[in-house]
């Protein structure tokens, strides 16, 4: 009870800061930075899941490729995930930019099987 006096006291000499109530611009910029870290994890963990299901099936474009989801990586993973028949030429295909490996090296990371 004495410390809601106090409380009181000061508040009545202006000797209390007012707490701070953001503005309505705040809070939205507040609420979208909020969401877009939201959404940065979740795309990190969904690369991560990606990453540890392509393991499992024995597809090691990782060992090939700096960034499987470049142009390059994509395009070789809807490949794979189409069921297309994969050989040197629809790899040949798929690169986009210059790719340090050959596409036999890429042919024989990819050379897996997926199981759900």
């Amino acid at each position: 009870m004495k410390d809601a006096e106090w409380i009181a006291q000061l508040g009545r000499y202006e000797l209390i800061e007012p707490s701070y109530i953001p503005g309505p611009e705040v809070v939205q910029l507040r609420l979208l930075t909020r969401r877009m870290r939201s959404y940065k994890q979740r795309q990190t963990q969904v690369k991560n899941e990606i990453h540890n299901l392509l393991q499992r099936a024995i597809i090691k474009l990782t060992s090939y490729l700096s960034d499987i989801y470049s142009k390059t990586g994509q395009a070789l993973l809807t490949l794979f995930m189409n069921g297309e028949a994969i050989d040197t030429s629809s790899i040949l295909a798929c690169i986009q930019k210059i790719v340090k490996t050959s596409p036999e090296e890429l042919l024989e990371a990819m050379n897996g099987k997926l199981s759900l």
